[in-house]
């Protein structure tokens, strides 16, 4: 059965408006109440004071539910996925038009940074969406978290100029504010961090270097007011460098950055958890390298014992033939020898007598 849709009321309603506003499923059938076991306790929490302005908690459940959850088809939120990936999309492409500057290509990438994955499950989390999805049994949520994202963002899509215009500049634009700045080819790593501090601190970053006991080369980002945000060590004077401004820039891309910056012991677990990694990560490489060496080892070893054998072979063969040619040319010379001995006189006349 084909579901009715209304006539078009206003002609100056974009298709996409107007086929949304008639065949979304949300409005051709009746919105699924949720789980009287679901809990909404934490829904008047600062934390979704945003979604408050957009959503109910229920309009915000519905969008939340993949179509895996239900056993009809043409249910779930997958119009409002399509909606967040191409028309959502499209709305922030036309907002970077008018209002961004630089080429076609540096604006693609921007737009390409603002919808990346990484960035959209940061969002799912930051939100706490989690305890809004629902999903299929075999539907793992953890590992689609971008495609309930796309669902709220095809929401936003239909909402009216001021609200998404207000969502898109709190919630893309100004996250993406290091984006705009970004200069062709720029190696700037500690500016680059600068401009990401900015959005969560006041602050601002040095690098300072010193040389440790040992003879290392020591770099230490720190902040205006003295703290330490990390440091490294290496032999090289610029891999010191990088190493530690590399080290700033994963820790202020990190969701708690607010966190990491005002309270020094969870800072502290934080770099010690990033050693923790880095140490692992040092001895996993350690570790298949020395495989990889003992392979390489291993198939040196098969190839001089394979090498012996091809010589060994080579050697039975020349003595072969070295005794195969001795042999031939002791029979030339028995040969040779015979036939220089003077013929008898019964065997002159048996030639004779056999050419007659």
């Amino acid at each position: 059965m084909v579901a009715h849709r209304s006539p078009r009321p206003d002609r100056q309603l974009p298709i996409w408006q107007w086929w949304f506003d008639s065949a979304c499923p949300c409005e051709m059938s009746i919105i699924q109440q949720p789980n009287p076991k679901d809990k909404f306790k934490r829904w008047e929490d600062p934390l979704f004071n945003d979604l408050r302005k957009i959503f109910s908690r229920y309009q915000l459940r519905e969008v939340m539910t993949h179509s895996s959850f239900y056993e009809e088809e043409g249910k779930g939120n997958s119009r409002y996925v399509f909606a967040g990936q191409y028309v959502f999309r499209g709305q922030v492409a036309e907002v970077l038009y008018r209002y961004a500057v630089g080429e076609g290509t540096r604006l693609q990438h921007v737009l390409g940074n603002m919808f990346r994955n990484e960035r959209l499950e940061r969002m799912f989390d930051e939100w706490r969406l989690w305890q809004f999805a629902r999903a299929g049994e075999k539907f793992d949520i953890s590992k689609h978290k971008h495609i309930f994202i796309y669902a709220l963002f095809g929401y936003v899509s239909t909402l009216d100029e001021d609200l998404r215009q207000w969502f898109i500049g709190k919630y893309l634009l100004t996250e993406s504010e290091h984006l705009f700045k970004h200069r062709r080819r720029n190696l700037d790593l500690l500016a680059q961090a600068n401009d990401m501090l900015k959005q969560a601190d006041d602050r601002q970053l040095t690098l300072e270097m010193e040389v440790t006991e040992e003879g290392l080369n020591k770099a230490k980002v720190v902040l205006s007011d003295g703290t330490v945000l990390c440091e490294a060590e290496s032999k090289s004077w610029r891999y010191a460098r990088q190493k530690a401004t590399k080290l700033a820039l994963n820790l202020l891309a990190m969701p708690a950055r607010k966190y990491i910056l005002s309270n020094p012991e969870y800072h502290a677990r934080v770099l010690a958890r990033e050693e923790e990694k880095r140490a692992a990560r040092k001895a996993e490489i350690e570790a298949r390298d020395a495989a990889k060496k003992e392979e390489r080892l291993k198939k040196k070893e098969e190839r001089k014992v394979q090498a012996r054998i091809r010589d060994a072979k080579r050697r039975e063969s020349q003595a072969a033939a070295k005794i195969r040619k001795a042999e031939n040319a002791r029979r030339a010379a028995i040969k040779a020898a015979k036939e220089a001995r003077p013929m008898s006189a019964n065997k002159r006349r048996y030639l004779e007598d056999k050419k007659k």
